[in-house]
């Protein structure tokens, strides 16, 4: 039985049209995958099923979307509002921003059942027990009273997930739905994914630019470029058999090859010795009553032009290490820069060295600020730390920055907004360049990147190293990444590592069987 049937679908803002023509059908019980590049359309088509394209508002100038043959596109909003959330229900991207911070999770879910169902409030809340238990949430009943933020990256998906299969949906849309979320979460949050759809019959329209998603999910595959379908065809026809260049092309940017050879005597720029880091948590009468160890007795020391990779679980302490690394967060134990100790030093001293110390954030768009030119963004750490250059050099500082991570001088003038994913961690490693630094701290770069613009990140990292001579901690949940870039990794969990060496051995011959089980995970 057809669920989802687009035909002809176009798709515009004002009067610049995006998707042009899109023919797309989903069966009961078949999952479908949509693929392609950021700013090919694939969220704009699925939007477009349930009319979510209001900011800013699109327009359909022709087409036809039907719903179990029912015609939405033209559909006033009563009938909107009886579909979304019933017969078609959505699971967005990021977690965090798609649930309510104001709500707790048990009413955010009940809020669904309560526009589609005439349930009591004791029925409401057993519904919701039995779908957080279903998704796999420990400790169900109590979590009804959590915050969205108490909850992790791979809890906060489950919860969204509950809240889509509230009503027992015909059409699941997923919009990258583990693109931020480590390989032993991802591959956990779509096994329960297909054993829900196997259990209510679901369609799902699945939208992801991880090939290793589509491989493990999808039954068909349709890939899209500039608003345009260029191939479809069944999963294993796609992959062994691609027809269209642009398919191929996607196949093959997935991260290969291996760190290039260190240089000979390589000198350390950055060690730790025995380094801790503790938070605070709860608090009594007198203060604080108790702490919670994130990073416990690490040890580790990065040479020049050097790439140590760090992987993990969520909340195993990757990025709580990066940060300490660079004194960005209070931790004890030592921090040494050429040798010479920096842990303990004011405020005041350190500040010299913090031009030597950078950091490349996960999210390009967040950790940009809107309000700033490009141009403004990567002269910032200048004019702390160089202040007495003239408007001149910085412009000409700027510009040859841009030129070395493949960005046009021209752009300078431009928001964040104006450019694409790929662009914007551009601009954020021109941000940390400009510094002139000797060890960046990447954390999670690629992960929310399509596949070949990782690659191009990938090959510009690579390039700059070699060039600069930087040293790099690569903090990472995908393995194919950190085993194309890293010439050491370390595996941590719960705040300790378990295993480290170089990556052959790690992928080769794990030793640990917290490693072999993240390994095992990776799509």
């Amino acid at each position: 039985m057809r669920v989802l049937q687009i035909r002809d679908l176009k798709v515009a803002f004002g009067s610049a049209e995006v998707v042009h023509g899109v023919n797309l059908h989903v069966d009961r019980g078949e999952t479908v995958a949509l693929v392609g590049e950021s700013g090919s359309g694939k969220s704009v088509t699925a939007l477009s099923v349930l009319k979510l394209l209001n900011y800013p508002p699109a327009n359909h100038p022709g087409g036809s979307i039907e719903v179990n043959g029912r015609e939405l596109l033209d559909a006033p909003p009563d009938v909107l509002r009886e579909v979304r959330g019933k017969a078609v229900s959505m699971v967005f991207q990021e977690p965090m921003t798609s649930l309510n911070p104001l709500h707790i999770i048990g009413r955010q879910i009940a809020e669904v059942m309560h526009l589609h169902a005439d349930l009591s409030r004791e029925a409401s809340k057993q519904r919701t027990v039995e779908l957080l238990e279903r998704v796999g949430l420990r400790n169900a009943v109590s979590r009804l009273d959590a915050w969205p933020h108490e909850l992790s990256g791979g809890e906060r998906q489950r919860v969204m997930i509950a809240m889509a299969l509230a009503n027992k949906p015909d059409l699941l849309i997923a919009d990258e739905p583990t693109t931020a979320l480590d390989a032993t979460i991802q591959r956990q949050i779509l096994g329960l994914l297909k054993d829900l759809q196997a259990e209510f019959g679901m369609a799902m329209l699945l939208i992801t630019h991880d090939l290793g998603v589509v491989r493990y999910m999808a039954d068909r595959v349709y890939v899209m470029r500039r608003g345009l379908i260029v191939e479809q065809g069944t999963r294993e026809k796609l992959f062994a058999e691609p027809d269209h260049p642009y398919t191929r092309e996607l196949i093959e940017a997935e991260p290969k090859g291996e760190a290039p050879p260190l240089p000979t005597h390589a000198s350390s720029v950055i060690q730790v010795r025995n380094l801790q880091v503790d938070y605070a948590i709860g608090k009594g009468w007198f203060g604080r009553t108790g702490k919670r160890t994130a990073v416990q007795g690490v040890h580790l020391a990065i040479c020049r032009g050097e790439t140590v990779g760090i992987v993990g679980e969520s909340g195993s302490g990757k990025t709580t290490l990066g940060l300490a690394l660079l004194r960005l967060i209070t931790s004890s134990g030592e921090v040494l820069f050429h040798d010479k100790p920096i842990h303990a030093l004011a405020k005041r001293t350190f500040k010299p060295l913090r031009r030597n110390l950078q950091i490349v954030f996960q999210d390009p768009y967040g950790s940009l600020s809107p309000r700033l030119t490009v141009r403004d963004i990567v002269a910032e750490g200048l004019e702390v730390h160089e202040p007495g250059l003239t408007e001149s050099e910085v412009d000409t500082r700027v510009a040859a920055v841009l030129g070395d991570v493949g960005l046009e001088p021209g752009m300078m003038s431009r928001y964040p907004h104006e450019f694409s994913g790929g662009q914007r961690q551009r601009i954020a490693i021109a941000r940390a360049l400009i510094l002139r630094p000797e060890v960046i701290v990447l954390d999670e770069p690629t992960s929310a990147l399509d596949v070949s613009v990782q690659a191009q990140i990938i090959e510009l990292l690579r390039d700059l190293q070699q060039r600069l001579g930087l040293a790099y901690l690569f903090v990472s949940h995908d393995l194919k990444v950190v085993r194309a870039l890293a010439h050491h990794i370390i595996v941590m969990r719960d705040g300790r590592v378990v295993e480290e060496g170089p990556p052959a051995r790690i992928f080769d011959a794990p030793q640990s069987e917290y490693t072999r089980a993240l390994i095992g995970a990776a799509l």
